[in-house]
């Protein structure tokens, strides 16, 4: 393998040497070039991939774009951002664009621009992009024809210039005839986006309102690199995009990671489960489009399970085709932004042979542990864990009683443990981890999650207050997660929000998340969710939502309690109310503080 690495070991990209277009006299003339221009902007290094205008970058439903033509497209779009904010100014330019090639374009507009790019979702009510707008103090809007009627009564009401625009308009003949020298080397230089923000990403709002962080370029620049040196993805991947892209699982791991790493990215403009399957497949579609990578959440992980069970399943050829495929084709499958059921991974490694490859991450942080790529006798992916922490972050549990006592403390490291390239397999799968002596003795080491590291953001966007709250006075920021160290298994579990998912019930500390993985085990539950009811008695009471796969069997809830008999500890027994459905948002998770107020008038003590 070839890399090309950067000041600070940045990797732009991994090209295998039977690669066509790459031999050793060009891959000298990207060295030169590389030295050349080493002080460019880590977005813009795509464009010193060789022969960059005949190298896809993104592919969709209007076509296929090269990484030149990406570039030369938001480069004019830039231009007409200057019109409305200044070059380097930092204003923020809030932009909601469909899953196309317009969406990368606004973002790198922006930031070619000196500005800062804040992502909205089409699937937000006008009260909630007007929060968006108003709230990072937005200079500009910028949509596509598509959006333009949602959004212009809510530019006016503001006073918001918006900008509408189409693909076409900036990608053509005319901007192709861009020097391409002059697309590296016009923008700002490296320093000024060192110290600039790069997006405002508003959190999910499950726990609290939603509130905006603030990514800099050079954390950006840190997560990618994790990412890089842990995942291993380079020219070499074609990834299946399908997530929202106003959230990082969707924006930072499923594009800006493909993009900064020479990848090629095959986008739809929506998640439909039979389009994602001829994908995966390789259905009448082309060669040059076979997909190696995929990420979802678990949600979607379910919703092809189901299409396959409805399609496939009795089809003992098709069954096994896809599952040889997926094996020979496909390099990894990834799953996050929500805890992944068990049963979902287990189904998913008997369909395709892919042990799914679960993370976990925040939009304050970026992806902060994960399971490893490489797969061997030391290195495992092991149902309802997360591993161990990413290249560059640092990990520790404080005692739940006072948050302050470290009880274990872990780093993960560059090219070692589980992210050792492949060659070395068989080495220990350790990061670094010290355990206080007080709790060496426990087998399972629960505590408050926090996490420290270049990848952290530093502030909430006009929030000191908040962003002072959320750290502690040595630096570590405080997740709000419970989490689980197994000294056995070397292995990190999340156990779920303190505030909402871990359930003090009759003395107990209740993880509603290791509940709701027991519950799936049911073959007539397909969701739940499992929240704590204010209780005068128990301090809060288990509630058990199921959505049932066949609702009509009689007595349903009645023989579901009986199950939990045999399956949880006496003092974890929930009572059990059947729903149609499990409301959820687009990334999977459950807002449990509306569910805890919709029904704690209708339970009481058990």
């Amino acid at each position: 393998m070839l890399q090309l690495i950067c000041k600070n070991r940045y990797i732009i990209s991994r090209f295998s040497s039977t690669t066509s277009f790459l031999n050793s006299e060009v891959a000298n003339v990207a060295d030169q070039r590389l030295q050349a221009t080493k002080d460019i902007p880590a977005f813009k290094r795509p464009l010193l991939i060789p022969n960059s205008q005949n190298v896809t970058a993104f592919k969709d439903r209007n076509g296929d774009f090269s990484y030149y033509d990406l570039m030369a497209g938001s480069n004019t779009l830039s231009s007409q951002i200057l019109h409305y904010c200044g070059k380097g100014s930092n204003s923020r330019i809030t932009y909601l664009c469909p899953n196309d090639i317009t969406n990368p374009m606004a973002l790198l507009a922006a930031w070619m621009s000196g500005n800062v790019a804040v992502p909205l979702s089409a699937a937000h009510p006008a009260e909630v992009l007007e929060y968006y707008i108003n709230d990072s103090q937005s200079n500009l809007i910028i949509t596509t024809p598509e959006y333009e009627a949602k959004l212009k009564p809510i530019a006016e009401k503001l006073k918001k210039p918006l900008l509408a625009f189409e693909h076409q308009n900036f990608i053509n003949e005319e901007t192709k005839n861009v020097d391409e020298n002059s697309l590296v080397l016009n923008s700002l230089d490296k320093k000024f986006y060192e110290n600039s923000p790069a997006f405002i990403v508003y959190t999910s709002g499950t726990t609290s309102k939603p509130k905006g962080v603030v990514i800099s370029h050079s954390i950006l620049e840190a997560q990618i690199e994790s990412l890089q040196n842990a995942w291993r993805f380079g020219s070499h991947d074609t990834f299946l995009h399908s997530l929202p892209l106003h959230h990082v699982h969707g924006l930072v791991n499923a594009m800006l990671l493909p993009l900064f790493s020479g990848g090629k990215i095959v986008m739809l403009h929506k998640f439909e489960t039979e389009r994602v399957w001829k994908y995966l497949l390789n259905i009448n579609k082309l060669a040059k489009d076979k997909i190696t990578v995929f990420m979802g959440v678990p949600t979607i992980y379910s919703y092809l399970i189901d299409e396959y069970e409805k399609l496939f399943s009795k089809d003992e050829n098709m069954k096994e085709f896809i599952k040889k495929h997926c094996q020979n084709k496909v390099r990894t499958f990834i799953s996050g932004s929500a805890p992944l059921p068990t049963t979902v991974f287990q189904k998913w490694k008997e369909i395709t042979g892919h042990n799914l490859l679960e993370r976990y991450g925040m939009t304050e942080v970026g992806m902060a542990l994960s399971n490893p790529l490489q797969q061997d006798d030391v290195r495992k992916r092991i149902p309802g864990f997360v591993g161990q922490p990413l290249p560059h972050v640092q990990v520790r549990l404080t005692n739940p009683d006072n948050n302050k006592e470290v009880l274990v403390e872990a780093h993960g490291l560059l090219d070692e443990g589980l992210w050792s390239p492949e060659e070395n397999s068989g080495t220990s799968n350790r990061s670094i981890v010290k355990i206080k002596p007080e709790a060496s003795n426990d087998l399972e080491i629960v505590g408050g999650l926090q996490i420290k590291g270049k990848t952290v953001f530093k502030e909430y966007w006009n929030k000191p207050e908040e962003t002072k709250k959320e750290f502690t006075q040595d630096g570590w920021f405080v997740t709000g997660d419970m989490a689980c160290y197994d000294q056995t298994l070397n292995s990190f579990k999340i156990l779920g929000r303190d505030s909402c998912d871990i359930i003090k019930s009759k003395g107990y500390r209740i993880s509603a998340l290791e509940m709701e993985t027991k519950l799936l085990e049911h073959k007539n539950i397909e969701d739940c969710a499992v929240i704590g009811i204010p209780d005068k008695v128990y301090g809060q009471s288990l509630v058990a939502l199921i959505k049932c796969r066949n609702p009509e069997i009689p007595n349903a809830a009645q023989e579901l309690e009986k199950w939990c008999v045999d399956k949880f500890a006496t003092y974890s027994i929930p009572t059990i109310k059947i729903l149609e459905n499990i409301p959820r948002n687009q990334m999977g998770k459950v807002n449990k503080a509306d569910l805890v107020k919709n029904y704690s008038t209708t339970t009481s003590s058990q």
